[in-house]
């Protein structure tokens, strides 16, 4: 491939992470705002954290130690984001908002399905093991409703959602999120300022600079 060639190819950006992740839900904003800012396509994968899940969830996920420790994080790191988080009072089934996530990938709308899924989850305390509650997601993200749930019930997307975690396990995946910038691999949650000098170090410039030239 000519320089030119690699010049042009669109700058990759892919995400790895579970809708039941606290630090995956937080990188969403500073994704999206990438996204934005930069004329990205981010890409979003499963890596499934917990498959020992059963379909109805897990209560009581967490200590209260642990609990305690998570909200303080969240409260020094993000806290712009802090006043609407309401972390789940048990760790939710993800695998079906996996199933879910290739329904969307066919229709081209998998980047807003994504962010409405964490919405629905970690703002206003819905659970994504309930297919009603992906259904709400579709909605907002422009999907069919009755389609997803056609897809959800039969089970249409099951091996393309398994296959897609098995290739995370493959990759080594093993922090959640694992973002992807161009040939820049980063483990685990970051500050917005890192994903933007990670990506502005290999060319991409913001998209008002882009329209200004």
């Amino acid at each position: 491939m000519t320089e030119s060639q690699e010049s042009t190819k669109p700058f990759r950006v892919v995400v790895f992470a579970d809708f039941v992740c606290p630090y995956s839900y937080l990188a969403v904003d500073q994704v999206d705002r990438l996204a934005r800012e930069y004329d990205l396509q981010p890409l979003w994968r499963p890596h499934w954290l917990h498959p020992e899940t059963p379909p109805e969830g897990t209560a009581n996920a967490r200590s209260p130690e642990r609990l305690e420790r998570l909200n303080a994080w969240i409260k020094e790191m993000a806290p712009e984001q802090y006043p609407r988080i309401r972390i789940p009072e048990k760790r939710h089934y993800s695998f079906l908002a996996f199933e879910a996530l290739e329904f969307a990938c066919d229709q081209g709308l998998d980047f807003p399905f994504k962010t409405a899924v964490y919405d629905l989850m970690w703002t206003e305390g819905r659970d994504i093991g309930d297919p009603e509650t992906l259904m709400v997601a579709a909605d907002r993200a422009g999907l069919d409703p009755a389609g997803l749930k056609h897809a959800l019930d039969d089970r249409l997307y099951d091996q393309r959602a398994l296959d897609a975690v098995n290739q995370a396990r493959s990759i080594g995946i093993t922090n959640t999120p694992t973002i992807f910038l161009g040939k820049t691999r980063i483990n685990g949650w970051h500050y917005y300022e890192v994903l933007q000098s990670v990506i502005e170090q290999q060319g991409v410039r913001p998209r008002e600079a882009l329209a200004s030239q």
